[in-house]
């Protein structure tokens, strides 16, 4: 890190830090040249002070705030020295936060924080009773891959006793469940829709087209047997973690109409078959409410980062790749579930379960795509053959008139 931070400065470590902080556990800091371009693909740092908060990691920020704190002292143009981070980005996307930022969108379900909202969550329960709309999501503030997640119907004695009790336990959510979410061969989905935010002032971001759809492997039902103390995570969450496990290995790997084995489909895929299973369905209405949807969290990201910030965020350094969960119901309207920084883009397995990956393909060329598709957007292979990547696969949000075009042709959209 003192490397880092003595590289961005154009000094030694010890002209930084003087000779006698130098040398650290045996090791003497080295002196590393700044090179004349630099994309840094760094973000937080988790790090653990045992015997504290159940050795919970923390998230520290000291690649970016380095940044920050020096940029003023790297050479040449802005673009020449890339982070692909804004600071403070990991909690301003606190499931708590997001409730509080969106809570009065209509495209953001019906939430409430728990142990703040416990007198209200409770009355909200008794006065739906029986009905289908009566069935709640428990989400940890925090979390990742589904962790932490139950589906309960609103009159479980367990559900009330823990609204109940809530005092005692960390902060959590319980959001309104979709229970007639659009299904796919009888199978609930997400769409992970990419997010990128190139500039704060003034902001830029852009969609990229051709996300993902990752799938339960059970079909979906609201049987008792699969909620409250019952719950089935493979019918109900949609996250690999929850689904690729020994007991679902069969499921896993059955070959399920549309989606095949496995548990993943691209957007265009999903696309495709609404035009031919939905004779109502509009891919420009479809794209409409998704670009709404990432035109206020861009907004909602931008400026949380300019508020609390400790330095300046430099035009042209920064960008952040963001992940937006997002879910259909019966009508096709399109739903938040979350947003994620660092989205999934790692190296695919190629065994799950001890067998062939079926999804290792349709993973490892969407994760290229998004980084083709992301170098061509901020101009990194610029003067170079474009061989893959494109602009075309991008929506540029506008937000000088609240209206969003796109780089991509308006016939492929159905307008």
């Amino acid at each position: 890190m003192k490397e880092f931070e003595a590289s961005l400065r154009g000094q030694t470590p010890a002209a930084v830090f003087g000779k006698n902080a130098i040398v650290e556990d045996g090791y003497k800091l080295q002196a590393i040249p700044l090179p004349k371009h630099a994309l840094w693909m760094m973000g937080r740092l988790p790090y653990r002070v045992p015997g504290t908060r159940k050795e919970y990691p923390f998230e520290r920020e000291d690649f970016i705030r380095i940044v920050v704190e020096n940029g003023e002292n790297l050479a040449g143009k802005n673009g020449n020295y890339r982070i692909a981070k804004f600071p403070g980005t990991e909690r301003i996307l606190f499931k708590t936060h997001l409730t509080e930022a969106f809570g009065d969108k209509p495209w953001y379900p019906q939430t409430y924080i728990l142990p703040k909202d416990k007198a209200s969550f409770l009355k909200e329960m008794k006065l739906r009773g029986a009905s289908k709309n009566n069935l709640w999501i428990g989400k940890p503030r925090n979390d990742y891959g589904g962790n932490g997640i139950r589906v309960y119907k609103g009159t479980d004695p367990t559900l009330v006793k823990a609204v109940e009790e809530s005092d005692k336990e960390p902060r959590s959510l319980m959001q309104h469940y979709i229970a007639e979410p659009h299904l796919v061969g009888g199978y609930k989905y997400h769409m992970r829709i990419h997010l990128v935010i190139t500039n704060l002032n003034p902001l830029q971001a852009y969609v990229q087209e051709n996300g993902q759809c990752l799938f339960a492997t059970k079909p979906y039902t609201l049987s008792n047997k699969t909620l409250g103390a019952a719950f089935d995570p493979p019918v109900h969450v949609t996250n690999m973690g929850l689904n690729a496990i020994p007991a679902n290995k069969d499921n896993y790997f059955f070959k399920k109409p549309v989606i095949g084995k496995g548990q993943q489909i691209r957007v265009k895929e999903l696309v495709s078959h609404l035009s031919d299973t939905v004779p109502s369905f509009n891919k420009a209405k479809l794209w409409e409410q998704i670009l709404t949807i990432a035109a206020d969290t861009a907004s909602y990201i931008g400026k949380g980062v300019q508020r609390n910030s400790t330095g300046p965020i430099v035009p042209d350094r920064h960008f952040e790749l963001f992940g937006m969960d997002l879910m259909l119901d019966k009508d096709l309207k399109v739903w938040m579930c979350e947003v994620n920084t660092d989205p999934g883009l790692g190296y695919p397995d190629k065994e799950v379960l001890g067998s062939p990956n079926p999804d290792y393909q349709k993973e490892l060329q969407a994760c290229k795509d998004t980084f083709h598709d992301m170098f061509a957007l901020l101009g990194l292979d610029a003067n170079l053959e474009q061989a893959q990547g494109s602009l075309k696969h991008w929506f540029e949000l506008d937000f000088s008139d609240a209206k969003y075009k796109t780089r991509a042709k308006a016939a492929d959209l159905g307008a």
